[in-house]
């Protein structure tokens, strides 16, 4: 193994919206000054206080606003300025045009489309003619520049005079302009333009994403500039954030309310952000990744778990806990992966409440391997009176799913138990074993699991329901999965799952006939060759089975032994990392590292982490209008929708279970919330394994 990545504190982005509903005058919001906030909309002037309330001033549509000194801000409605003083508002003139822009820096001044006026503090003066269409200006030092659509406008020194740029006379790109914001320590110039972000150097130079990569292409309506060089850009497709030398998409819905943003602002650790559905407010504060865990879990055990099933929350309108616990198909495999994460969480710390918690998980997966009344099959999920669907389309198929009354229980259990659930009671149950169970959870845990595994072998490898019929998906009999083409793509997944799930069985009991099994099927049936070549080739399309092996290969890697085996398991994790490394997911890349001497991108991982949305929302996520979306040419080839080569950064796409597919470019479903394993199964995964530090 290679030695252990210590990450260092680093800023997590956290979101907060205001609309009409939080009090503002209008959504529509068209500029914005900080500190304090205040909010110009098409329908007023909104000045936020410390506690949130909203002050309202009924001045009409803001067309900008220009904070000069403490507490002086000036603003405009139509053809009016106003000035802001301690929450007094006073007109100090009208102009004969609509003002399109304030701005200043020992001098102040306004633009209309024909005029110019400079600011007095309390009164306006005609300053100078336009010698085309103004739109807006920028004011730096004692430079004064001024935009049409087409052109941009120098006033070049002490005499008044304009010098005008235009396309057709210059080397000036071919673009609409639509905002300008001089550079004040550089004295560049930033012009937002149909055509993406441009700098113009003051003499000829105009560089656009032609000559730098990192100049978006999407349109751009607002720039902002802070004294750290950091950029942050109002665009049609979400905010963009240029620092560091890397553009950094910031789309809706996670962190902007619609795609188009009028306006930004950046103010210390926060950034400002206007549009037609109201303001968000994304702050960055320092936070370590030990903490984002214990916010994780803290959440977890307070909104995620139902009688101690943890899974995702669905019905959310602002946070999870406005939601409703989900009842799944999934519920095994997903509580399984959550106390995966609880018991290796209590192997680094020893903290009792998270043992508490295990134990809790626990006792829930145990009730799963009893209710169906069939000694060894295991249910997906219950239901108890009260929850949605009680008592509802009993003993009928719907979606794969069958609902019955327990026997043995007051609840009803859902059948038709797949290989998912199999998997995730595997893993869960043997690393709460190992880690975790005293001797009397030991006994309960031993014989959960060898009834499942004898169910599994008295019925030639297959789950039989109550029916006395197989399940569609649980199926790891020799005479289907090497004789059967149908089962061509499980063929190396399933093969690895059973040789998972005969070593656990081994492994809690002792009981050579699980290592007779283990060694017929992994000999004799060739399984193990099957296994060392689980992953095909699919287009990243298919994710599930990428999830089942990765959980089968750690099982079963942390129990296997002789190395001649693991040789060919660890052939199987090599191939299936190397085809998934694009995704840059952070659980794949640690397996690899935990098991394989080699480079497993820890670097990436830990930036996976920390940009993973402490909003645990699915948001809707709106990327198809960024314009270097590059597609896989191979989706054709598998008849699949058209996606992406390589995934968007965790933070800019939505994201769920580990089966979500991250090569899309719009997705998500802004009322649930997923469970929070999806984080902390990693981390502690890594803090386990020595990967990564403190």
């Amino acid at each position: 193994m290679l030695g252990t990545f210590y990450p260092k504190p680093f800023k997590q982005k956290t979101v907060e919206f205001k609309t009409k509903k939080d009090g503002l005058s209008s959504d529509k919001v068209n500029c914005i000054c900080p500190n304090p906030l205040i909010i110009g909309t098409d329908n007023g002037l909104n000045i936020v206080g410390e506690s949130g309330n909203v002050t309202y001033y009924d001045c009409g549509n803001i067309s900008c606003i220009y904070k000069h000194k403490n507490p002086l801000i000036y603003f405009a409605s139509g053809n009016k300025i106003f000035l802001l003083n301690n929450s007094q508002i006073k007109l100090i003139g009208e102009c004969d045009g609509d003002i399109k822009a304030i701005d200043g820096d020992e001098r102040i001044f306004a633009v209309t489309e024909d005029k110019i006026f400079e600011i007095k503090e309390d009164s306006i003066e005609f300053f100078y003619d336009n010698w085309r269409c103004a739109q807006g200006l920028s004011v730096a030092g004692d430079k004064l520049r001024e935009f049409a659509k087409d052109s941009v406008m120098v006033f070049p020194g002490k005499r008044k005079h304009w010098r005008c740029i235009i396309h057709r006379h210059s080397d000036m790109p071919d673009f609409i302009i639509n905002k300008i914001k001089i550079d004040p320590a550089t004295g560049f110039l930033y012009i937002a333009t149909d055509k993406g972000l441009y700098i113009y150097d003051d003499h000829t130079g105009w560089y656009g994403h032609d000559k730098l990569s990192v100049l978006p292409e999407e349109e751009i309506f607002d720039i902002d500039i802070d004294q750290n060089g950091r950029i942050a850009l109002a665009s049609e497709c979400g905010v963009i954030v240029i620092k560091d030398g890397k553009a950094k998409y910031l789309p809706a819905t996670r962190y902007v309310p619609c795609e188009k943003v009028n306006c930004v602002k950046l103010d210390g650790d926060k950034l400002y952000c206007g549009t037609d559905m109201g303001v968000s407010i994304i702050t960055e504060k320092e936070m370590t990744l030990k903490e984002k865990a214990d916010y994780f879990y803290s959440i977890a055990e307070k909104y995620y778990k139902r009688k101690g099933y943890v899974v995702a929350v669905d019905n959310c309108k602002s946070s999870p806990a406005d939601g409703e616990t989900m009842i799944s198909d999934n519920d095994g495999l997903w509580t399984q992966m959550y106390l995966t994460s609880l018991c290796l969480n209590y192997a680094v710390t020893k903290n009792i409440e998270v043992l508490k918690s295990a134990k809790e998980c626990l006792d829930a997966m145990l009730y799963l391997t009893k209710v169906s009344g069939i000694k060894g099959f295991t249910a997906r999920a219950v239901r108890f009176e009260g929850d949605k669907g009680y008592n509802e389309n009993l003993d009928l198929q719907i979606d794969g799913g069958e609902w019955h009354k327990s026997p043995v229980y007051d609840c009803e259990w859902l059948g038709e138990t797949s290989s998912d659930e199999m998997t995730g009671h595997y893993l869960g149950f043997s690393m709460y074993y190992d880690l975790c169970a005293d001797e009397e959870e030991k006994e309960k845990i031993r014989e959960a699991l060898c009834n499942i595994t004898d169910h599994i072998i008295e019925h030639s490898y297959r789950l039989y329901d109550c029916d006395n019929l197989p399940t569609t998906w649980a199926c790891w009999d020799p005479a289907q999965i090497n004789g059967n083409n149908m089962w061509l793509w499980e063929k190396g997944v399933n093969s690895l799952e059973i040789l998972t799930f005969l070593k656990v069985a081994y492994h809690v009991s002792g009981n050579e006939k699980y290592n007779s099994e283990y060694t017929r099927l992994a000999l004799d049936e060739h399984y193990l060759l099957n296994a060392a070549a689980h992953k095909k080739e699919d287009g990243h399309e298919s994710h599930i089975d990428d999830n089942l092996a990765m959980m089968c290969t750690l099982t079963l890697l942390r129990l296997e032994k002789d190395e001649k085996i693991r040789s060919y398991i660890y052939m199987g994790l090599r191939h299936h990392w190397e085809y998934e490394r694009s995704e840059r997911f952070a659980m794949w890349n640690l397996v690899f590292g935990a098991f394989i001497n080699d480079i497993c991108d820890i670097d990436t991982s830990v930036k996976y982490l920390e940009d993973m949305p402490i909003n645990p929302f699915l948001n809707k996520m709106y990327n198809s209008k960024r314009k270097n979306l590059v597609f896989d040419p191979d989706s054709h080839g598998w008849h699949i929708a058209p996606q992406l080569k390589q995934p968007f950064d965790i933070d800019e796409r939505s994201y769920g279970t580990y089966s979500s597919n991250p090569f899309t470019v719009n997705s998500g479903n802004s009322s649930r919330c997923h469970s929070p394993f999806t984080y902390l199964l990693p981390y502690w995964f890594g803090r386990y394994y020595g990967l990564i530090g403190e």
